[in-house]
């Protein structure tokens, strides 16, 4: 595996955590932490898409 396939993995990775800890923090009380820290994942996915698109 490639560094490009791998930064790719882990972009999507990251946006799919993050869409799917907001999607269950939104429907229970109980995890609502899930809801509050939603954006962690994305600095990370955002930085993994950078290194993925760079031209080397």
């Amino acid at each position: 595996m490639n560094k490009k396939s791998l930064f790719s993995v882990l972009a999507v990775l990251c946006i799919v955590a993050s869409v799917a800890m907001y999607m269950i923090g939104k429907n229970s009380s109980h995890l609502s932490e899930l809801k509050d820290f939603w954006w962690m994942p994305l600095p990370l996915g955002a930085i993994s898409l950078l290194l993925a698109s760079k031209r080397s």
